[in-house]
């Protein structure tokens, strides 16, 4: 596990091994691959908003990997710029490690990083010139202090609304600079130069800076274990709890803040840290059983259960109460996967699912609408009584079920389990115009494919690689407006 440090108590090995990894990086060009992901993201889209913490988290993560890789050093950890103990003359700013300030034009001339040793790149990805530095010059003479952070670490929720720089109370706003004591902006303007534009990962320092970030935002989730990620739906796109952020490439983990909320999952370790306990198991709500009360004890609180599904069916999840309630479902067997999610579904402002759920483990995550209330509630899940809707099976290379789109608007559900991955084909047959769409595994909801006209005259077909599990095909007329019968079947090749 990676073990990240304050950048002055490196010892000259690690320091030796850190500048070797980031120089080999610059080397190979994947440091400038780098500069260019940060320098042309959208601007509003990873500063000034809620994803900019698990934005820079994912982001530095990615380059400590490719510093691991270069190293053969898998516990190698990015170093912290502890910016109490961080001045100019600190020993993080000694040749070995980061070199020191700009000369009188700005220009770095001591340690690794020095002019005639390491070239800057613009925007467009072309030499920028030599690194510069202006230490306490760009208007913020100082670094954040230990009261400073102190005082941040005491802010609750984790954001509101409208999730920007006048986002009040937030503790992402006070942590990147906005409101309160300035800590994150006040690292880049302080070191000035390369660390001003964009482009500021062209100076190493921007890693430690956003280390040091990272570091105080895992702490604050220790201390309030029950604060989830905000907004969790709502707000602009790319920063709801579920949003692919911007900029973000696929990687060894999702490009989500819900993917990237756990330290302790992604391996990350600070050296001096308040250790994150395992997570204790959501509370159990059995389904059908009375409603299990609940408390939304501070502003911004998230709480989270579990169910399970025996069997297919409709179910609902409903609370009850005098608060305001948000629920958000996912599931089966996976706690990022967003199946649905409900402000006031049910009676005054409490929220309801109504849903046909598949076997499986269920979380739900309940919240009160405003981020800045506290209440309390109950939730319960039933089983929705009568006879629970029979969804036609296809046998695998068994014989055609015969149906019809007997009604404008009409589709049909029919599911098929799959044991062994290779690919399978799902047709339909006969005179009508089709469309057909493919969901799974073990969820109705995800689409995973779609087809007109891929089979004989206008009959749909999907063949792709499918792995074990349950999976449901939805056929519906090509106009809405349509009927007509037709066959439906699923084989292996």
């Amino acid at each position: 596990m990676a073990i990240r440090k304050d950048a002055n108590t490196l010892t000259a090995a690690e320091r030796a091994e850190f500048v070797a990894a980031v120089r080999e990086l610059k080397a190979e060009g994947i440091y400038d691959q780098f500069v260019l992901r940060h320098a042309n993201a959208i601007m509003n889209a990873i500063h000034r908003a809620p994803a900019f913490l698990p934005w820079h988290r994912r982001f530095i993560f990615d380059l400590e990997l490719e510093l691991q890789r270069v190293s053969g050093n898998p516990n190698l950890g990015i170093p912290y710029w502890n910016w109490p103990s961080g001045g100019a003359n600190a020993s993080m700013w000694n040749d070995d490690l980061l070199g020191g300030d700009g000369d009188a034009g700005g220009v770095v001339r001591t340690g690794p990083f020095r002019a005639g040793e390491w070239t800057v790149i613009n925007a467009s990805g072309l030499p920028a010139g030599p690194l510069m530095r202006a230490f306490g010059q760009s208007g913020l003479p100082a670094l954040s202090t230990q009261a400073d952070i102190d005082q941040i670490m005491a802010v609750i929720p984790y954001d509101v609304s409208p999730w920007n720089t006048s986002s009040n109370p937030s503790f992402r706003n006070q942590l990147e600079g906005w409101i309160g004591p300035d800590l994150h902006n006040r690292g880049h303007v302080w070191v000035g130069g390369s660390m001003l534009p964009m482009t500021s990962p062209n100076d190493p320092v921007f890693y430690m800076n956003h280390c040091m970030v990272d570091k105080i935002w895992h702490d604050w989730q220790v201390r309030f274990p029950n604060q989830g990620y905000l907004p969790a739906s709502g707000g602009p796109f790319g920063q709801n709890l579920n949003d692919p952020m911007d900029s973000t490439p696929s990687g060894q983990v999702g490009s989500r803040p819900i993917d990237v909320l756990d330290s302790v999952a992604l391996g990350i370790q600070y050296d001096d840290a308040i250790v994150q306990p395992p997570p204790l198991p959501p509370p159990v709500i059995v389904v059908g059983a009375a409603p299990t009360p609940a408390d939304i004890g501070a502003p911004g609180e998230t709480d989270i259960f579990q169910f399970e599904v025996s069997a297919f069916g409709p179910h609902t999840m409903f609370t009850t109460g005098p608060s305001d309630t948000f629920m958000t479902l996912f599931g089966p067997n996976d706690p990022t996967a967003e199946v649905a999610s409900n402000d006031d579904g049910g009676e005054n402002f409490n929220a309801q699912i109504n849903r046909n759920l598949s076997a499986g483990t269920y979380q739900l995550r309940v919240r009160l609408f405003s981020p800045n209330t506290t209440g309390n509630y109950a939730i319960g899940v039933r089983s929705d009584g009568g006879p629970v809707p029979t969804i036609p099976e296809l046998v695998v290379d068994g014989g055609s079920i015969d149906a019809s789109i007997s009604a404008a608007n009409e589709s049909d559900l029919y599911r098929f389990q799959i044991t062994a991955q290779d690919t399978y084909t799902i047709q339909t047959t006969g005179t009508t115009d089709t469309f057909l769409s493919l969901h799974g595994p073990n969820n109705q909801t995800p689409e995973m494919a779609s087809n007109d006209d891929g089979g004989i005259s206008s009959n749909a077909q999907l063949r792709l690689e499918l792995g074990p599990g349950e999976y449901f095909a939805r056929v519906r007329h090509f106009s809405p407006l349509g009927i007509g019968s037709y066959s439906i079947r699923v084989t292996r090749g």
